[in-house]
């Protein structure tokens, strides 16, 4: 039996992909104020091909962009940033896709002390009920741009995702980090 999510190393993997810029929401216009809250009018993003959620319901979320003032640590400088607070027993970054996916990723990366190590963690859940753990990638907290791993999987043709959560952990499980981050969404309608 194939399995139900292959992993991609990077967005080329994906067909066609589309790009979710998380400052310039479809409805709220570009968001000007950056580093802001998350709130029920800004977890919806609805697109003529597909409809986005961020799961406002556990940690608190905030929108930001990567430059030198604001979050900067791993994307490149102007890249929007979806931010979760990270804590235990919590998904610091949950999206649902109420339109199924083919295929979603994003290059994900945390807020602490530069030149840290840690673990990217996704995990997407497939139409069919079912968690699929993609393979962790290590990553070290910089200000170089482009440095975060890209986390990213594409549904075999049988199956869609319709939700994924991000985390990053200590891979030697000394502290947390204080949130966790992913820069713009790469997805593929199914």
């Amino acid at each position: 039996m194939p399995a139900s999510i292959a992993t991609a190393a990077d967005v080329d993997a994906f067909d066609s992909p589309f790009l979710l810029d998380w400052t310039d929401h479809p409805s709220e216009g570009p968001l000007t104020h950056l580093a802001c809250l998350v709130n029920r009018q800004l977890a919806r993003y609805l697109f003529d091909e597909a409809t986005i959620e961020i799961d406002i319901g556990g940690p608190q979320m905030s929108i930001s962009r990567r430059s030198r003032d604001l979050f900067g640590a791993g994307f490149a400088l102007g890249d929007s940033v979806l931010l979760g607070d990270n804590l235990a027993g919590r998904l610091p970054v949950h999206l649902i896709f109420p339109t199924p996916m083919r295929a979603v990723g994003a290059a994900v990366s945390a807020s602490g002390a530069l030149r840290r190590g840690y673990l990217a963690q996704c995990s997407l859940l497939t139409d069919d009920g079912q968690w699929h753990a993609l393979p962790p990638r290590l990553g070290i907290l910089s200000r170089d741009p482009d440095t975060a791993p890209f986390l990213g999987g594409i549904a075999s043709p049988e199956r869609t995702i319709v939700a994924a959560w991000f985390d990053v952990v200590d891979p030697r499980n000394r502290s947390d980090f204080p949130q966790v981050a992913i820069n713009g969404l790469h997805f593929v309608p199914a």
